[in-house]
């Protein structure tokens, strides 16, 4: 057999014939086994490396009981915020030689297809669950509850479950904002708000404890709940086409604060002079838009870091105690479009 030959495809028992060792003491050599002599270990990795050995993951598996790998469950992979996530998810997964098998949530969902079986099948040593669209019933959380590696939420929490979970500080971050607006003169502050998620509703609550801190009146007619991004632009424009305005708005994230600059554009609102408008995310298209969107940085790379080596504590035996959950730190990042840059 040739180097060439053997690139690719060589296998322990061939290792082992090269060395003049068994398959069985090849096997250990590769594990470090501590019966090893050190000559042999150094002698067969050698080898492995030379014609470029890679271990069977099935068999692995079989061994370790570790597939070295994790599931992720993904919805709306076209989401600049989603994407920033799974790049920090992956280079962490890269640093510590861990694979993902991705699947879309609510496609198995609306399919009423068990969300775990594919998981389960590959032998997943834990699962990161993005944002889905809706939020999970009690039968698919009684699902996850039935898997017994570890699991961590990203981004979104539900009542009646006990994940670990990493997400922003909503909370923090949409305050900030509206003391910033009021300390820029704003006193007719509204928000576009979604609170159908657990963000949306962390958001508006910061966003009241501004107010009222301020002792600042919260006027409804100025509070655009939307339930969907197809309707969002036609609620906005209803809001911003009333006779009484807000000149403030602070927007759930930056699609929808995308939205309310595309209304106020289509209306003839001068934004900031007339109306400040803020969103919830940093997204690259921020620096884009005219003016330039002031937002909240979620640092959402970071978010995905912090949730795979969370994991990775739990599936290594790192991290043993109860369900944590760590907030990544929402800064502000102030823009034209507030009319109170730095």
């Amino acid at each position: 057999m040739t180097e060439t030959e053997g690139f690719s495809m060589i296998s322990m028992k061939e290792i082992g014939k090269i060395c003049g060792v068994t398959e069985s003491t090849v096997s250990k050599a590769l594990r470090g086994h501590a019966g090893i002599k050190q000559a042999t270990r150094e002698r067969v990795a050698e080898v492995a490396r030379k014609y470029g050995y890679q271990p069977n993951a099935m068999v692995e598996c079989m061994q370790t009981g570790k597939s070295r790998s994790i599931g992720i469950a993904c919805n709306n992979f076209q989401c600049m915020f989603t994407g920033a996530v799974m790049d920090g998810i992956h280079k962490t997964l890269h640093d510590y030689g861990y694979d993902s098998y991705v699947i879309c949530w609510d496609r198995l969902v609306k399919d009423d297809i068990d969300l775990l079986s594919r998981f389960v099948r590959r032998r997943v040593d834990g699962l990161l669950l993005l944002p889905m669209e809706c939020p999970p019933s009690p039968s698919h959380i009684a699902q996850l509850h039935s898997f017994h590696n570890p699991v961590v939420l990203i981004d979104q929490v539900w009542r009646g479950s006990d994940f670990d979970y990493v997400g922003s500080d909503n909370r923090g971050g949409a305050a900030a904002l509206v003391e910033r607006l009021i300390a820029a003169g704003r006193r007719r502050i509204g928000s576009v708000i979604f609170t159908e998620v657990s963000s949306g509703e962390e958001r508006r609550t910061g966003f009241l404890d501004a107010m009222f801190r301020h002792n600042m009146p919260v006027d409804a007619r100025f509070l655009c709940k939307v339930t969907d991004s197809k309707s969002s632009y036609e609620e906005i424009r209803k809001l911003l086409s009333a006779e009484e305005r807000p000149d403030a708005l602070v927007c759930f994230n930056d699609y929808l604060a995308n939205d309310a600059l595309n209304a106020a554009f289509d209306l003839g609102i001068r934004v900031p002079e007339e109306l400040a408008i803020t969103g919830f995310g940093n997204l690259p298209i921020c620096e884009k838009l005219r003016p330039a969107l002031t937002t909240v940085d979620q640092h959402a790379g970071l978010i995905g870091q912090t949730a795979a080596r969370l994991l990775m504590e739990r599936i290594t035996g790192n991290e043993t105690g109860p369900c944590r959950e760590l907030l990544v730190p929402a800064n502000p990042v102030y823009r034209q479009s507030c009319g109170c840059a730095l």
